[in-house]
């Protein structure tokens, strides 16, 4: 039986997972998919990131800033509100990269993906230092 769209055009095989000699595109396989949302999971952290980097650089290196800041402060406040009550989620992606960590063995992803686990784990590990009482969930750089 030939499958065709409405096109008339032959719909390729169903994916099947295979070795690396077979052609098939890695982010069709089951290790590119868990790759991509492992990819998808790191953005939060991304969004926290960016504006404590740029925050600590401002007030700390260059001395600006001394007010509170929408645009340097924003993220940064949210994290410090949700972590403390959510973030025992974390040990979600955590999982999701031991899984694609132990599957992966091309080189470039398994480097990203150990770049994923650290920020995972300095994550779990900043909320777990907060939890124990080790700082007051205020992050670096905020404002006096």
């Amino acid at each position: 039986m030939d499958r065709t769209d409405t096109g008339g055009d032959p719909l390729p095989p169903p994916l099947q997972e295979s070795g690396a000699g077979s052609g098939e595109r890695w982010i069709e396989t089951t290790r590119g998919g868990l790759f991509f949302i492992n990819a998808l999971l790191i953005f939060p952290y991304v969004m926290v990131l960016v504006p404590l980097t740029t925050r600590v650089f401002v007030r700390g290196v260059l001395g600006g800033a001394a007010r509170e800041s929408i645009m340097l402060d924003t993220f940064p406040l949210l994290a410090g509100f949700l972590l403390p009550r959510y973030g025992w989620l974390i040990v979600i992606p955590l999982y999701l990269v031991v899984r694609n960590l132990r599957m992966e063995e091309a080189p470039w992803p398994r480097a990203a993906l150990l770049l994923f686990l650290l920020v995972h784990l300095g994550f779990l590990g900043w909320t777990g230092a907060g939890w124990m009482g080790a700082h007051d969930w205020v992050l670096p750089g905020a404002p006096p």
